[in-house]
């Protein structure tokens, strides 16, 4: 197989397993595990560089957290609009949920006013615990205790 037939391949490959995986977050390291087990041994240098170079196109989204921590990366659906609203994910499951509602346009525009800042709401993340690991959460605490 010649090396770029290879990497078209693996590229591939890394493009089915980002949209297979839209509701949540991965890192490159995710890339680089499902890769290995799909017999596609790709340099995690070169998952970074494809990873980084789908976010420049805005195919995904990067987010990247306090120093030291690894970015996470999702792929995003064409014409979603995700600059334009906040992203929450849950801190247990890992699932992203879009905040694309008319509580942005309010949000946005009381920041502005009150607070003279302008909110960029690409690659930004609001983190917290979803619904159905709350619910999960509360079964387990209503369990008698004998």
């Amino acid at each position: 197989m010649s090396g770029s037939s290879y990497a078209t391949v693996s590229r591939r490959k890394i493009l089915e397993y980002l949209k297979s995986t839209r509701d949540r977050t991965v890192t490159a390291a995710d890339v680089d595990v499902y890769l290995k087990s799909h017999d596609s041994e790709v340099n995690i240098t070169t998952v970074y560089r494809y990873l980084d170079k789908l976010a420049r196109e805005g195919t995904v989204i990067k987010y990247v957290a306090e120093k030291g921590s690894q970015a996470a990366y999702q792929y995003v659906e064409p014409g979603r609009g995700c600059e334009k609203h906040l992203h929450l994910k849950c801190v247990k499951c890992g699932k992203i949920i879009h905040l694309d509602c008319n509580f942005m346009e309010e949000i946005s525009k009381h920041i502005e006013e009150s607070h003279g800042f302008t909110l960029q709401c690409r690659n930004s993340i609001l983190y917290g615990i979803c619904k159905e690991c709350r619910e999960k959460e509360n079964e387990g605490s209503d369990t008698i205790q004998l």
